[in-house]
């Protein structure tokens, strides 16, 4: 009896699924040793995977393997403790705003749990998940040579989602649609621009990356011109810039002058020259460009919505002055209405004969605004209480930490910065991969300050053991 090729199609299609899954067993399988073997690995491979996690949405693979990056943490997060202590070269990161995260962690799932009951845990999950890199940290602290690594996972996946920007940038939205991009949800334009998205999912993810490779590698890279990799960094820098730029995220853009000026401001003086000219140049060319492209960067409308929103929501803190409840907006308010079996979609029609879909859950664009709603005055101020504390600390860590580590220390405060302007106009702390790479960092600077202060003990007590330990003659 002779098969159709229907059925000769079935079988190759099993044995491709066959393979592909024998292929990522085994690949698992190096994997989880590999990080078994030196638990902060599994990190560094969450820094330099993630920013290609987009990729995901033109891959073949089932929808579940969008959950590696939890996946690979909780990996991580075992292996770092059942090896905690075993070759252990450096102390536990040091963390002095922990009472902050304490408060404003407890009163966050105590209010999703109130309103949600337990499926609230879904929308925390978006908001807290990722502080699970300070106990990774904890048990398997980034030593000077993890630090390094960090930085150069960091510039180079920057210059790796920049050339795949210019990339989209020349083939254009159409053609990245046929590629398997959803137009409306990867592929965006706003006015006559197409908004580059990179390996990301969506182009804030994009633009506020690069925002902060360009200011903790920047600072680093300021700080020691003459290395090779930091040199390329520097030459690199302006143009990455530019590529960051087509996302039209203006929350990158703010952040990013933000941050360069508190970066001149604190350390490097010689900054204000050539910023002070990039703003000449760009005003002296504000009057000949299209109206059409200056008006997405500068709407009116749009800020006046923004008020006009933003007013409404502070109203309503009156009737409910605890929140609504964690999870009741953003992203958040999408997973829990997905973990109920609703969509959180509406399908909603767009020019060129394309649809796009937007949520019809609340989407806030200011993450204070977004605090405030959700948790009322009270987990205002514990966030605050939390980003503040953390920016005194690195600002002071800076100044008391040598070299490498203080010039990390610097460029992380500048991205501290950078996310509290940008803030202002996106939820910043609900795109990913932001909220993993700002504990992330927040850790890896905790590491080096422990790991200075341990060597500033031993030193204090080789002196003091020195003064009082008797001479031969004596003896």
């Amino acid at each position: 009896m002779q098969t159709g090729p229907s059925e000769r199609w079935c079988a190759v299609r099993l044995v491709a699924y066959g393979a592909a899954a024998v292929v990522a067993l085994v690949l698992a399988v190096f994997v989880v040793r590999f990080i078994w073997q030196r638990p902060q690995r599994g990190l560094l491979l969450l820094a330099a995977l993630t920013p290609l996690s987009g990729l995901l949405v033109i891959a073949p693979v089932p929808g579940v393997a969008a959950a590696w990056k939890e996946g690979l943490l909780a990996v991580t997060l075992v292996c770092a403790f059942a090896r905690r202590g075993v070759r252990r070269t450096s102390p536990p990161v040091h963390i002095p705003y922990w009472p902050a995260i304490v408060v404003f962690v407890a009163f966050g799932l105590v209010s999703a749990l109130v309103v949600y009951g337990p499926i609230g845990l879904v929308g925390a999950k978006v908001t807290f998940f990722y502080l699970l890199v300070l106990v990774v940290l904890w048990w398997a602290p980034f030593d000077t040579r993890d630090r390094d690594h960090l930085v150069t996972v960091l510039m180079v996946m920057c210059v790796v989602t920049c050339a795949v920007g210019i990339f989209q940038q020349i083939v254009g939205p159409a053609r990245l649609v046929q590629f398997g991009y959803d137009f409306g949800t990867q592929v965006r334009t706003s006015g006559p621009l197409f908004r580059t998205f990179s390996t990301f999912n969506q182009p804030f993810g994009f633009g506020l990356y690069v925002m902060v490779g360009l200011l903790v590698g920047g600072a680093v890279a300021l700080a020691e011109p003459r290395r090779r990799r930091n040199r390329i960094f520097l030459w690199l820098a302006p143009v990455m810039a530019v590529v960051m730029a087509t996302s039209v995220v203006r929350a990158a853009i703010l952040g990013l002058l933000v941050g360069i000026i508190w970066l001149a401001v604190i350390r490097f003086r010689y900054l204000f020259a050539p910023l002070g000219a990039l703003l000449a140049m760009a005003v002296a060319a504000f009057p000949f460009l299209p109206s059409s492209t200056t008006s997405v960067f500068f709407s009116s409308s749009s800020l006046g919505q923004r008020g006009a929103g933003w007013s409404e929501i502070i109203s309503s803190i009156l009737v409910h002055p605890l929140g609504r409840g964690l999870g009741s907006s953003g992203a958040a308010a999408d997973r829990i209405s997905t973990a109920q079996g609703q969509s959180p979609e509406t399908v909603t029609a767009s020019a060129g004969g394309l649809t796009q879909s937007t949520s019809a859950n609340y989407q806030p664009d200011n993450y204070y605004v977004k605090t405030l709603l959700e948790l009322g005055p009270i987990g205002l101020w514990a966030f605050l209480a939390v980003i503040l504390t953390a920016l005194v600390w690195c600002v002071q860590s800076a100044r008391r930490l040598p070299g490498r580590d203080g010039a990390l220390a610097l460029g992380v405060s500048a991205s501290i910065v950078a996310a509290m302007a940008a803030s202002l106009v996106a939820t910043y702390f609900e795109i990913f991969p932001l909220d993993l790479h700002f504990w992330l960092l927040l850790g890896v600077v905790g590491c080096a300050t422990a790991q200075q202060d341990s060597r500033s003990a031993r030193s204090h007590s080789d002196r003091a053991e020195a003064v009082y330990r008797p001479t031969s003659a004596s003896s």
